[in-house]
This record gives structure tokens, sequence and C-alpha cells, in this order.
């Protein structure tokens, strides 16, 4: 199953209002895909993103989590 679907059915399986962060064990590579697919599901309206947490660890301030919310 790739990292997409993995994503998507998360979402699938959440409930209109539940919240959860997204990426928590994803390395930072694979988070600048992941934030673009949350973000076409934003514009889609199944989700609302509702926070971007910037890692520190390597001063780049890359996002490592996504908090998001369906709708």
């Amino acid at each position: 199953m790739s990292l997409y679907d993995q994503i998507n059915e998360e979402v699938i399986l959440m409930d209109a209002g539940e919240q959860k962060w997204i990426g928590q064990d994803l390395p930072l590579e694979s988070m600048v895909a992941v934030e673009l697919l949350l973000q076409d599901m934003q514009e889609d309206k199944i989700i609302k993103i509702r926070r971007k947490n910037h890692e520190k660890s390597t001063g780049l301030k890359q996002i490592d989590r996504i908090l998001i919310e369906k709708l």
C-alpha cells in the first residue's frame, strides 16, 4: 500500500470533526509530498489543515507533521 493510500485511508476512517496529526513517523523527505496531498484534500473540502509543525533539528524548519480536521 502506498503512502498516499495509507493517508487517504486514515482520513476516510476519521469521524467528522475529529482531528489527527499526520506525519509523526514519516521521514522529512516524504512530508513535502504529504503536504501537497493534504492541501489537495483541503481544496476538495475533505479536511481542513489546522496547523503545520516545523522541525527544529536540522535548522531548515521543514514541516514534520500536520494537524488536520475531517470535515
